[in-house]
């Protein structure tokens, strides 16, 4: 893998809001970015065979008229949405036979079309999601409220006003059979696509610890309130529909400090499965790899019980880390790559493309060689069926890793971006199996570890206490925003 940071002014030096790449493969990536400038632009995105990165610009929308804080892609690749701080929601086709107008003076490759503006939110707009179809639009706005879209008709067809704060993050099921809410007031919202009605508040439960723990049969709320310091709280179902993950997490114990975190619930409980702890920095963005992978033959026993590997992504203040279903522990870490928070993530359809862009105005690009993520699952349908209503969360008690002290730096210099960049691929240690009594996981033992496996990790510390100054920054772009 190899992570590159390009020293290219990706928004006139104004913060990525949002990043997508195409779903469909080409003989190149098509790449849509979304910033402050209120731009929308179109990238062709070219890896080379010695893994270097080539980047350019093929279109400019111009539509916008304020920050442009979403783009989104339809599943089909047939039409790209981008949403504003102004409440409209543009929906871009491309020009098939590529002619410009006479009136345009660019130099585009590509022509893209308005084909529908949406307007019904009454505040700035922070996510977009699209049915598996392509035919519907969920949004989810700072006005309390999400708006379900209808393509063909082109306007709205319901308005889901239960929420009490800012709709922070939308998800639709790829099943087509939920859609998923969070906002600031500490809930997260499925709803039954079919009903459209609430099929589960998810706001406080019991996390999955062992009897011993001292969160054992305590009630905790889930998730950070309105005092997040992020924009977005950008939330992923899984590529078969089993398992939501939410970033955003939050846990205060009865004593000690409180500890930041990503949720992994099952789909068809509405329960936690397991808890992925971050010691101080908070979780903003969670993205699924499309590719489902074999289970390693030397690896723990899957955390949740299917018959495959899926891979997912999730950003933090300043870093990507790499998890999969089948260890509790992250496989890789791309430490402190940027300045300021991170704003979104992107996998390309096959998988070899990383991209996560940030509020400092840059994207980073992280890629993959061919099997080097593990072997390509051959999925039936049947599998995905089977084993989404199998899935729960009796697991056995997991451990966190432990990072190590030393890891081999991976990650290219790049002289205005932090000179401490690293690319930490991590080997977690055995994984201790828990008496069959206990049947379920835990990884919040990390409460009582987290002392002794920082010690050392000079590298770890130095990047938490860094993030006190950069949430400094992200908190006056939040408040500029609200203002």
């Amino acid at each position: 893998m190899k992570c590159t940071i390009p020293e290219i002014s990706w928004h006139n030096r104004e913060p990525v809001l949002s990043v997508d790449l195409y779903p469909n493969l080409n003989s190149f990536y098509r790449l849509a970015t979304a910033g402050g400038d209120c731009h929308v632009l179109i990238w062709q995105i070219i890896i080379e065979d010695d893994g270097s990165v080539k980047q350019e610009v093929i279109s400019d929308l111009k539509r916008h008229q304020r920050s442009v804080n979403v783009v989104k892609w339809s599943p089909t690749g047939t039409y790209l949405a981008s949403a504003d701080d102004d409440a409209n929601i543009i929906i871009w086709q491309l020009k098939t036979d590529n002619i410009p107008s006479l009136d345009d003076d660019s130099n585009d490759k590509e022509t893209w079309n308005v084909l529908k503006i949406f307007r019904g939110h009454k505040e700035d707009i922070y996510d977009l999601c699209w049915s598996p179809d392509s035919s519907k639009l969920l949004s989810g706005s700072i006005d309390n409220t999400a708006i379900l879209w209808d393509m063909q008709k082109g306007k709205s067809e319901q308005i889901l006003t239960d929420h009490k704060g800012f709709v922070q993050g939308v998800a639709w099921d790829p099943k087509g059979q939920y859609i998923a809410t969070i906002s600031t007031d500490r809930i997260c919202r499925i709803y039954d696509k079919i009903g459209k009605q609430v099929r589960a508040r998810i706001a406080k439960g019991y996390l999955p610890v062992p009897s011993d723990h001292p969160l054992h049969e305590k009630e905790v709320k889930y998730f950070h309130d309105d005092t997040f310091k992020s924009f977005f709280r950008r939330l992923c179902f899984s590529p078969d529909g089993s398992v939501l993950i939410v970033p955003s997490g939050h846990i205060v114990p009865e004593e000690g400090k409180s500890l930041n975190c990503t949720y992994i619930f099952v789909v068809e409980t509405n329960l936690p499965a397991a808890v992925l702890p971050f010691p101080k920095q908070c979780s903003t963005v969670v993205k699924c790899c499309p590719i489902y992978f074999e289970l390693r033959e030397n690896g723990p026993e899957p955390y949740i019980d299917l018959p495959y590997r899926i891979l997912f992504a999730i950003g933090t203040d300043h870093d990507v880390i790499l998890y999969d279903t089948q260890q509790i522990a992250p496989f890789a870490r791309f430490n402190n790559i940027h300045y300021t928070r991170l704003t979104d993530l992107t996998w390309s359809v096959d998988g070899l493309l990383l991209i996560a862009s940030s509020t400092d105005g840059f994207c980073t690009l992280i890629t993959f060689e061919p099997d080097e993520l593990g072997v390509q699952y051959v999925k039936e349908e049947s599998d995905v069926e089977d084993n989404i209503s199998n899935t729960s969360t009796s697991c056995e008690t997991m451990e966190v890793c432990e990072i190590p002290d030393n890891p081999p730096p991976e990650t290219k210099e790049v002289p205005k971006k932090p000179d401490k960049s690293v690319v930490r691929i991590l080997t977690p240690r055995r994984i201790k199996k828990a008496p069959a009594a206990e049947n379920n996981a835990s990884i919040l033992s990390f409460f009582k570890k987290t002392t002794d496996q920082t010690k050392g990790n000079s590298s770890l510390e130095n990047i938490e206490k860094s993030a006190n100054t950069d949430g400094q920054t992200d908190e006056k772009l939040l408040e500029s925003k609200k203002k």
